[in-house]
């Protein structure tokens, strides 16, 4: 029986104090035990350090590293150079995930190559509550509007191929890294079990930044202009277009696209 291989959690964190145990522990609770947990501080000036640096030295599958102030992007970027799982995990550091989901994903990409990203069902908690209801994958509805949460399980070679997260993204650096990953082929895995719980936040980013939020759908159609290009006209005013009147939508087979994506 082989040993199992190395997964690496990634996890920015930036005054989090109030957390970050939490999502720490929910890693040492897993029935997976062969992770790593890279934790980069993005300059926190609360109590953050400090309690992750006592549970490292508990637990040596935490690791602690400090940066200065920088974009998310690039501040997951540096800690997956710091990894040295075979798989990456990104957790932000007020999430939770399962016991379970991390074992479940790791077996599903040792079984099948040709999946290069498997996520799960999620579920929100804190100042909202309820199911995730996010849009079935299919890359034509990737392309429109992320239907993958940000906890999901790729391999640390496609991360690497990918180019990893582009530094210039806004926000949804996730959303650009899924395209990357699937653009030129690949599968994705969806695990119908409710395994990631996102902490919702009445101030949340995506609330209160649809400019951002725009301009990061710009930056993501420039990163992947052959793409779009070949799969939906006119697809900057397309893109426009869905943001504002998606609630009209019930269906995506609604929306038109030029051809097919074999």
């Amino acid at each position: 029986m082989h040993s199992e291989p190395k997964i690496s959690v990634i996890t920015p964190i930036h005054n989090r104090e109030k957390y970050i145990r939490e999502t720490l522990e929910c890693l040492q609770k897993c029935n997976y035990k062969n992770w790593e947990c890279i934790v980069m501080d993005d300059d926190s000036t609360d109590n953050s350090a400090m309690i992750i640096k006592e549970m490292a030295r508990t637990d040596s599958r935490i690791k602690y590293f400090h940066q200065p102030k920088s974009p998310i992007p690039v501040t997951k970027n540096n800690a997956v150079a710091h990894s040295s799982g075979k798989y990456i995990l990104p957790l932000d550091s007020d999430d939770l995930i399962a016991p379970e989901y991390i074992a479940e994903a790791v077996e599903i990409l040792e079984n099948n190559t040709s999946v290069k990203l498997v996520y799960c069902s999620g579920v929100f908690f804190g100042d909202k509550k309820g199911k995730w209801k996010l849009p079935a994958y299919n890359f034509r509805q990737l392309l429109l509007k992320n239907c993958i949460h940000n906890t999901a399980v790729f391999r640390r070679v496609d991360f690497d191929s990918a180019g990893g997260y582009d530094p210039n993204i806004i926000t949804s650096e996730d959303w650009d890294l899924w395209i990357s990953l699937l653009e030129k082929g690949g599968e994705v895995y969806f695990i119908d079990k409710e395994y990631f719980f996102y902490r919702k936040h009445t101030d949340s980013f995506t609330d209160n930044h649809q400019d951002k939020i725009a301009a990061t759908q710009m930056q993501i159609y420039a990163n992947h202009k052959e793409v779009y290009d070949r799969l939906i006209d006119n697809p900057i005013q397309f893109l426009r277009d869905y943001e504002k009147y998606k609630k009209k939508y019930n269906q995506l087979r609604r929306l038109t696209f030029r051809k097919q994506i074999p």
